[in-house]
């Protein structure tokens, strides 16, 4: 591996906590540990780039896979399903991720029951079920089918649901009714960042500071004011973007280099236009980076 790609690798792997991400990750621990006859699941919901599958991610590191003597313990699952998929379907995808094999006959019934032996024999203990908007239906009425069929695996197993999305996600609450609110404790909504009261731009700042402080080269001056609001012009405050802005400028940079305006200009090329053909990557029509400092405060105030 390159050295480029060493310290690519090596900030990428670097998980930064913002608030809405450590709520979070608090809730689905205490769903965790309060498996069993009283399962209970919750909702993780935002937009992309905020922060969903790094959540995933850090808990299924958090909760690996062991093999043991005689078997091999799978305490935490995912599963991420498409749109028009059935009850049966879910199922299927849950045997899939398990590696337990059925037959490709199986009726509803028997997938079930193949579901439940494979967490009993496998250890599993809480599932996430990632882009869960894909399988609400369009029409309301059908949607307790899908309530009464998570309701059950958690009936059955004792084994937590965390239900994780776009903004859609939060409308199951809702549709679910008061069954659903029983047996889902809460939602989570993972936001971008925000710099409308002074509170959210000390937040914003201080995310940024610790990012800075991960990044594999000496770079202090990204949380001064003007640079901050350039940043967030950048990215609008999403992590996902603020991860790519800032993995480019890794991608160039040299050891002995002091970073510039110039340095994080071109990182935002990169990031968000590429060729400079069009500008629909990025969410400004000109780069923050490039502009008078006068400008780039008119835009920040307006977002």
């Amino acid at each position: 591996m390159s050295r480029i790609n060493e310290k690519r690798e090596a900030f990428l792997d670097t998980i930064i906590e913002h608030p809405a991400f450590g709520q979070a990750l608090d809730a689905i621990k205490r769903i965790h540990a309060n498996r069993g006859p009283r399962a209970k699941g919750t909702i993780v919901y935002g937009d992309s780039g905020v922060g969903k599958t790094t959540l995933i991610d850090e808990y299924l590191m958090e909760n690996p896979r062991v093999e043991e003597r005689d078997r091999t313990r799978i305490p935490v699952v995912k599963i991420e399903t498409h749109s028009g998929q059935t009850d049966k379907m879910i199922v299927q995808e849950v045997l899939h991720a398990l590696n337990w094999p059925y037959p490709s006959t199986a009726t509803m019934p028997k997938l079930f029951a193949l579901m439940k032996k494979a967490f009993k024999e496998l250890g599993v203990e809480l599932v996430f079920f990632d882009e869960f908007q894909e399988v609400l239906p369009q029409k309301t009425k059908e949607f307790p089918q899908i309530v009464r069929f998570i309701k059950r695996a958690m009936n059955e197993t004792g084994v937590p649901w965390i239900l994780v999305g776009t903004d859609q996600v939060q409308s199951t609450l809702e549709l679910g009714g008061n069954q659903m609110r029983r047996r889902f404790k809460g939602a989570y909504h993972l936001r971008a960042f925000s710099i409308r009261s002074r509170e959210d731009y000390l937040v914003f700042r201080d995310y940024i500071d610790l990012l800075q402080q991960a990044l594999p080269f000496h770079c202090k001056h990204l949380t001064e004011e003007n640079n901050l609001l350039r940043l967030y012009c950048a990215t609008l405050g999403v992590p996902g973007f603020i991860a790519n802005l800032l993995d480019e400028l890794i991608d160039f940079q040299k050891d002995d280099e002091v970073i510039t305006l110039d340095h994080l200009a071109q990182a935002h090329q990169r990031a968000f236009v590429g060729s400079g053909d069009t500008t629909a990557g990025a969410f400004l029509s000109q780069n923050p980076f490039l502009l008078p400092i006068a400008k780039v405060k008119e835009i920040a105030g307006r977002l």
